[in-house]
């Protein structure tokens, strides 16, 4: 089974404005395209993910993935539509903001979404959606924002939860970065 990722990206200037304070504008600019390069080359890197589509406002020039345009009608929104377009097929949609996500993180889901159609990777809070997989697309009435998970399992109730450190530290806090630093060996961070 081919998989499509879709990694949504809001324009440079809008990603992780909650950090600010806690990070210069120069850092919050590298940390945020040092996340989403990261995010995108792992998920590059798992055999059954065939394609790479990133959702944006405006085109990047980021090898290996197309450009799924992002229309301004909100998150959600935006992928019910790029849902509608890709139904029945597998699709992945993960977070741009996952330092930590490996290969293997990516892997379990997909593989968890094989086995029940759906999974939802969950924040560290247990509350949120870092990423999630559908066995065949469909617009579920994607609901990302806060307390997403139990939106998400409402609307795909026979599907798998996967918590995995890598799928579950996102950073959006100044407590988020030194959670991530935490998760690390001494010095890699």
């Amino acid at each position: 089974m081919i998989w499509t990722a879709i990694v949504p990206l809001k324009a440079a200037a809008e990603r992780k404005t909650r950090l600010v304070g806690a990070l210069g504008s120069a850092e919050k600019a590298a940390l945020a395209e040092g996340m989403a390069d990261h995010v995108i080359a792992t998920l590059a890197g798992v055999p059954a993910i065939g394609a790479i589509r990133v959702l944006s406002p405006a085109p990047g020039d980021i090898p290996g993935t197309v450009w799924e345009p992002d229309h301004g009608e909100g998150l959600n929104a935006e992928l019910d539509r790029v849902c509608a377009v890709l139904a029945g097929a597998p699709v992945l949609i993960v977070h741009a903001d996952l330092p930590l996500l490996g290969a293997d993180d990516v892997t379990a889901l997909i593989a968890a979404a094989q086995v029940a159609g759906a999974a939802i990777a969950t924040d560290r809070h247990g509350t949120g959606t870092n990423a999630l997989a559908m066995r065949a697309a469909a617009c579920v009435g994607f609901a990302f924002g806060p307390d997403s998970l139990a939106l998400h399992l409402h609307r795909l109730p026979d599907a798998t939860v996967v918590r995995r450190e890598g799928l579950a530290i996102d950073i959006d806090t100044a407590d988020d970065i030194a959670a991530a630093r935490g998760a690390l060996p001494f010095g890699r961070w």
